[in-house]
């Protein structure tokens, strides 16, 4: 078990949703539902207007 506020917390959390996912369903997960559990844990960043390449 990781201990709350572990560095590797969120990919804990991000890996235990889909196997509960699958565990509710017939065991299988479609793709679509897995995008949807990883985009909640790992969210896409946006560029900041800010920042530019130098």
């Amino acid at each position: 078990m990781v201990p709350p506020g572990a560095p590797a917390q969120p990919f804990v959390d991000a890996l235990t949703e889909p196997v509960q996912a699958q565990a509710d369903t017939t065991g299988f997960v479609v793709l679509h539902r897995w995008m949807e559990i990883l985009k909640r844990h790992f969210p896409p960043q946006l560029p900041e207007p800010s920042h530019t390449a130098k």
